[in-house]
């Protein structure tokens, strides 16, 4: 038998009504990797993650993980750990006791004896307690902890159970700017400390960016491109992933479209009031300035550059520059 990639999605298909949600999709995920399905809301990469975790039934196509069909399998048969976009925490229960649900679950069906259960358990919690920051917090209830440290508890509640693979639906998108920051870094020392399988999605592409060994770019239902952060961002395939992901100034020349990234452009002061770029306003970023200039170069007469807010030159609404472009990549309409 041929041997497939950890995770193996094969011509999936779903409907919900007659529109297919998901129509068609094939991805190949490898052991221990961060895959995320990135893309705008009702593209389908929340249906596609309830299709993964069981929740959902693929109509059409198959979903193998280490070989095995998962089509006929229950949500509780997969193996899977779950981390949703509210953290879904027991109000009721302190962090242990939040910690502890899953093991009773999966010890009903074991049927351990309850002191060695306990026993066992016990060293599972501190474990998960020391590795994820929680030595401390065990006898809190989830609303005397910060929205990081839910965030953590709602992973530890996953990892616990050392699922083969672990699905997370826009777990940071509650967290204000700062904490959001923060907890993505935790995630990703945790992800790779347990080297766990992650299928992680969001709408966000800075996080998909920072976070991802390999990025699925979805739009209405189909994968648009997969590949690592640098690929998506640099050679991206289509018009949709390179606006999608990051700034992109589109130039059409002779039926082709060449894609411009902001900071690949290089600008000088130009003497001449007949030049045809001409500065409209200027936007500070913390460590660049967006300049927006008026040009016929694009379609819509717009050229968006980004210039580090350190260098000597600096532009102001109203001046004429000359335009020198680095570099660019031809993409398909």
């Amino acid at each position: 038998m041929e041997t497939k990639a950890y995770l193996e999605i094969e011509n999936v298909c779903f409907s919900y009504n007659q529109n297919k949600t998901i129509n068609n999709i094939s991805l190949s995920v490898e052991e221990g990797s961060f895959t995320t399905l990135l893309g705008p809301s009702g593209c389908g990469k929340t249906t596609l993650l309830k299709l993964l975790s069981g929740f959902l039934t693929p109509q059409e196509g198959n979903i193998f993980i280490n070989n095995i069909n998962q089509n006929e399998l229950e949500t509780s048969q997969r193996e899977i750990g779950i981390v949703f976009q509210d953290y879904a925490l027991f109000p009721h229960f302190t962090v242990k006791e939040n910690l502890l649900y899953g093991l009773k679950i999966k010890n009903k069906k074991e049927k351990v004896p309850s002191k060695e259960f306990y026993k066992n358990a016990e060293g599972l919690i501190q474990q998960s307690a020391r590795l994820l920051g929680l030595v401390g917090l065990l006898d809190r209830f989830p609303h005397e902890l910060s929205g990081g440290q839910q965030q953590r508890v709602a992973l530890g509640r996953a990892l616990i159970l050392k699922p083969k693979i672990l699905l997370m639906d826009e777990p940071l998108s509650s967290l204000d700017a700062k904490l959001r920051n923060q907890v993505r870094d935790e995630l990703k020392e945790i992800q790779k400390d347990f080297g766990i399988t992650t299928i992680y999605v969001t709408h966000d592409q800075e996080e998909a960016l920072y976070l991802s060994d390999k990025i699925a770019v979805m739009n209405h239902g189909q994968i648009q491109q997969i590949g690592s952060p640098e690929e998506i961002y640099f050679k991206p395939k289509n018009k949709f992933v390179a606006d999608f992901v990051g700034k992109a100034n589109f130039i059409e020349e002779e039926n082709a479209c060449f894609i411009v990234r902001p900071e690949w452009i290089n600008l000088k002061k130009s003497d001449s009031k007949n030049s045809e770029n001409k500065i409209i306003s200027k936007t500070f970023l913390g460590s660049t300035i967006r300049y927006k200039i008026g040009t016929n170069k694009t379609k819509n007469g717009i050229l968006i550059v980004d210039k580090s807010s350190n260098d000597s030159e600096v532009f102001n609404p109203g001046d004429y520059v000359k335009i020198n472009i680095l570099q660019d990549w031809k993409t398909e309409p």
